[in-house]
């Protein structure tokens, strides 16, 4: 995976200078935009008034205008009551009026709205705009265009002793020149839309102040703004470098009156704002920088300064980074002076730590390879030692030898009289090996009970077997710990070696090997490494994984042999055992393969699936024959019945099928019993606690001690098939099953013999009393076909009726003997 590159270094007097140039400018920025902002509003704020303030100024010249046309009425009131002739009189006079009072028109109606007099353009529509008047003193005003835009005033006046309509109308172009002379603005009235038309907006300019100059200005605002837009607020373009304010108001439905006016001062006044901002920002930018350089340039050397001696430390240069580290700067103190006492204080605990810390190393270094219980070499030490006495082989022609010892029962003892007992009995152990063994050679504890011997300078002639004698002798003198006396023996595993490239932790494998070989043969033994024992375990791990695969593939199945009540002639119970069909060996037998597999994880697996298997055939037969009396025997390996879980999973499998506890006989060896007879005890208890009966199975071949037996609460003891064989010519054998029947029945036990083949053993055995048997003389172990058929034919009281001729229908279906 590729390292990203590195970045450059930069000074933190550099990275500060920079952030506080950074955070001005940003400040400054920031500033200017509100400023800006400010400005902005104000601007528009200015022509927002300046349009209200026009707005108004022109509804106040139009009334003035109307104010001027109404005194033009009354001075026309009171000519034409003088005269004969009125109409004659007015179109005389028209010439006059018009120019000297700025009219436009001027039209006479009657009362009824009938026109008497028109002089001038612009004839009224008819809108019935006259109807409105209602009485002598009341006018009407408004502003027209048709097609030319004027401002009319109608008012009544007596004439000739009747009432008539004078309507005035004045240009309406007389406002925008008003307003043009009052204020620096321009001017526009523009009409209606037109479609394909080429003027601004599609509407023609009726008026137009300083047409030849505003008439680009207009058409090129059109491009910009929408008259839509110019309603809601002033709008300022941008035209040929110069910025214009326009608004716009109606005049009647279908005209506008368009007033703009050049506001490029504002925007001058903003540029030469910006160049000001842009100034001042850079003027900020520098002091501030300069400022904070002066301030923090000096505090940041120092910092400096301190970074390069820091590495002195680690070198434990202690000395010269006193003489370097010159605290105390002008003023007062800050930060940086008390990093440099804080600095210069931890240099002093460093130093002392560090003191402490090579003091201990020493002590710590030798404790690392040592075990603190026996003061023996651990584990670490024995690798190193063994390491060492490898790499000198074959500068001579010795050899080493690498033993393997583990403690036997030593777990019980522990379990029994306690961690604190079992301690003492290490120490003693230890001081036993290395006073057994020479000085040359090196005695380690491993961990626990193991302990390894590391036997050196081994040539031609040299017997091994002599120091192991000693050891033996050296461990089985009794121990007397407080009011124990115990005895201790060991297993030891040994290997051999005269090859400077074999490997620790290959010979440590070896002697372990070679170990539980000597473990399985009993107390006090040891066994030589050779390379059978690997292929053994390698073998078992083909095994292993065989075994699974075997029951993911359904290779294991289920034989049922019956277990008849001796006086009653009827079928008791049936004992499962296991068959495994294998693809290349064939047809194996549990003693075949389960010695191998004990104590892995896959016997644990095999024996939960034929106790769930067993049962479910159970039920299976229970239902074909409908009798409910029978039960089945399931045998247990040790490693199973000593596991933890044991009771939890019989009673989660019980539960789960529907089958009564006392259904189920569990069958144990008296191995199983003696590995570990406290946690044997307690799993009982609680099997039997739950209704399970127990079953002790193969009783003779083992320990067979009345202490256990007395212990224990069993309910079934089975007779091992190697006693029962010889009982027509053995008179030892006779004695002992009569000895065990006697015995179980005495604790109130039922007994069941195995290897029934002949009707002289079952003679004999009903004449002593036993009360079940099994073995070929009724049955071999048969196939869950073969159970069923067998069902079938015994029927629902399960007796076992003509014998002979239940053997010549089952015989050639059973398979061999289990």
């Amino acid at each position: 995976m590729s390292r990203s590159k590195a970045l450059p270094f930069i000074s933190l007097r550099w990275k500060f200078l920079l952030v506080l140039a950074v955070i001005m400018t940003l400040l400054t920025l920031l500033l200017g935009q509100l400023a800006l902002r400010h400005f902005g509003q104000q601007r528009e704020l200015f022509l927002a008034q300046q349009a209200e303030f026009l707005q108004r100024d022109y509804g106040q010249t139009q009334e003035m205008l109307i104010g001027q046309l109404a005194s033009v009425g009354r001075v026309l009131e009171q000519r034409l009551a003088q005269q004969q002739d009125p109409y004659g009189g007015l179109r005389e006079q028209w010439r006059e009026l018009r120019g000297l009072w700025h009219l436009s028109g001027l039209h006479l109606h009657d009362i009824q709205g009938e026109n008497l007099l028109s002089l001038g353009g612009y004839p009224l529509p008819n809108d019935s705009w006259l109807d409105s008047l209602e009485s002598r003193d009341q006018q009407l005003s408004r502003a027209r265009c048709r097609p030319g835009c004027i401002l009319e005033l109608a008012m009544p006046v007596p004439l000739q002793g009747k009432l008539h309509i004078l309507v005035l109308s004045t240009p309406l172009e007389r406002i925008p020149e008003i307003l043009a002379d009052h204020h620096d603005i321009e001017l526009a009235i523009l009409g209606p839309t037109q479609e394909n038309s080429l003027n601004p907006w599609s509407r023609p300019i009726l008026s137009l102040t300083n047409r030849e100059s505003n008439y680009p200005v207009l058409s090129a605002a059109a491009s910009q703004v929408t008259l839509e837009q110019l309603s809601d607020r002033p709008w300022l373009v941008e035209l040929g470098g110069r910025h214009w304010s326009l608004s716009r108001w109606p005049i009647d439905e279908g005209h506008q009156l368009l007033l703009f006016s050049d506001v490029s001062d504002l925007q001058l006044g903003l540029q030469s704002y910006l160049k000001d901002m842009a100034g001042l920002m850079l003027l900020c930018v520098l002091a501030a920088t300069l400022m904070g350089g002066w301030l923090f340039w000096r505090p940041l050397k120092r910092i400096q300064a301190l970074q390069k001696l820091l590495p002195m430390l680690p070198n434990r240069d202690y000395k010269r980074f006193r003489e370097r580290l010159v605290s105390g700067g002008a003023g007062f103190t800050d930060e940086v002076d008390r990093l440099e006492q804080a600095v210069g204080e931890t240099a002093n605990q460093l130093e002392k730590l560090h003191e402490e810390v090579d003091r201990y190393t020493h002590e710590l270094e030798r404790l690392a390879m040592m075990d603190t219980l026996t003061g023996l070499p651990n584990r670490t030490m024995m690798h190193h030692e063994l390491s060492k006495s490898l790499s000198s082989l074959g500068r001579t022609d010795e050899k080493i030898a690498l033993l393997f010892l583990d403690l036997d029962e030593f777990k019980r003892i522990n379990d029994t009289l306690g961690h604190d007992v079992g301690d003492e009995l290490l120490k003693t152990v230890a001081n036993r090996l290395k006073k057994s063994v020479r000085s040359m050679d090196t005695v380690c504890r491993l961990g626990g009970d193991e302990f390894t011997v590391i036997i050196r300078g081994l040539g031609e002639g040299s017997n091994i077997h002599r120091i192991i004698h000693q050891i033996f002798v050296s461990l089985q003198q009794p121990v007397q710990l407080g009011r124990h006396t115990l005895i201790v023996t060991t297993s030891i595993g040994v290997v051999f070696c005269d090859n400077p490239m074999e490997r620790p932790e290959e010979l440590l494998k070896r002697a372990d090997l070679a170990m539980y070989q000597a473990k399985q043969a009993g107390r006090s033994n040891y066994r030589v490494f050779d390379d059978q024992m690997l292929e053994l375990a390698s073998r078992k791990l083909m095994l292993e994984a065989d075994l699974r695969l075997a029951l993911e593939e359904g290779q294991i199945a289920i034989s049922l042999q019956p277990i008849l009540s001796i006086r009653e002639q009827r079928v008791v119970g049936f004992e499962s055992l296991v068959r495994w069909y294998h693809p290349s060996r064939g047809l194996l037998m549990p003693s075949e393969f389960m010695k191998d597999l004990e104590g892995s994880s896959e016997i644990l697996a095999l024996s939960d699936w034929v106790l769930k298997r067993s049962l479910n055939l159970l039920l299976k037969l229970t239902k074909l024959s409908g009798n409910r009396d029978f039960y089945i025997a399931v045998n247990l390996s040790p490693h199973q019945y000593l596991h933890a879980s044991l009771g939890h999973r019989i009673e989660t499998l019980l539960q789960e099928l529907q089958v009564a506890p006392n259904r189920l006989l569990l069958e144990l060896t008296e191995e199983s019993l003696i590995k570990n007879l406290e946690q044997a005890m307690t799993t009982m208890e609680r099997l039997k606690g739950m209704g399970v009966r127990i079953g002790i199975d193969d009783f003779g071949t083992g320990y067979s001690s009345l202490s256990y037996l007395k212990q224990l609460p069993f309910d079934v003891l089975k007779i091992d098939g190697s006693f029962v064989r010889d009982l027509d010519s053995s008179d030892v054998d006779r004695n002992i099953v009569s000895s065990v029947i006697d015995l179980a029945h005495n604790l109130h036990r039922s007994v069941i013999a195995e290897g029934v083949e002949s009707h002289d053993q079952l003679q004999y055995l009903l004449k002593a009393g036993c009360d079940h048997a099994q073995g070929y003389l009724f049955s071999p172990a048969l196939d869950e076909q073969q159970v069923v058929e067998l069902i079938r034919q015994l029927g629902s009281t399960l007796e076992w009726q003509r014998i002979e001729s239940l053997q010549a229908v089952f015989h050639p279906l059973s398979g061999s003997r289990n």
